[in-house]
């Protein structure tokens, strides 16, 4: 018998290395972990200067407003609540540290909060990387409220 339990989702799941090279502008290898430690993570696959992507979720019952209360934000970062189609809330924390552009999002559909951050090396293009973070924001989104859907129909 396994000793582990299998994880309930994978963001890699609802996203590629073509999305995400479209999204970003940058060749990267996926990598997806395993069943009981998914890991989304796409690195460029030469030292290019290309934004490093990685994903990661949480399911949380009281909603990402009360998460939120608990995540520390650098105060000179730009916080913003993107629009994101059949999202219960999302939110984008946008700073630049060190010459680097770092963009995390916030994607929640019911319980499931889906995370994804972006660091960009200087020369960075910070209106792409945040159009792309609210790009796969809505894959995310999409893609749980399929998901979510199709487990309530199987009940």
């Amino acid at each position: 018998m396994p000793s582990e339990t299998p994880a309930l989702w994978n963001p890699c799941d609802a996203i590629d290395s073509d999305l995400v090279q479209d999204a970003f502008g940058t060749v990267a290898k996926e990598e997806d972990g395993t069943p009981t430690q998914p890991e989304c993570r796409f690195s460029p696959d030469e030292k290019t200067g290309a934004p490093v992507v990685q994903a990661n979720y949480q399911q949380f019952s009281g909603g990402l407003e009360a998460a939120w209360d608990t995540m520390g934000q650098p105060k000179d970062a730009d916080v913003r609540r993107p629009s994101i189609p059949q999202a219960d809330d999302a939110r984008l924390v946008i700073s630049v540290v060190k010459k680097q552009l770092y963009v995390t999002g916030f994607v929640q559909n019911g319980p499931l909060i889906q995370t994804l951050n972006v660091v960009d090396p200087a020369p960075y293009d910070e209106d792409r990387d945040i159009a792309g973070t609210e790009r796969i924001l809505t894959a995310f989104s999409r893609h749980a409220e399929n998901s979510l859907f199709a487990q309530e129909s199987d009940n």
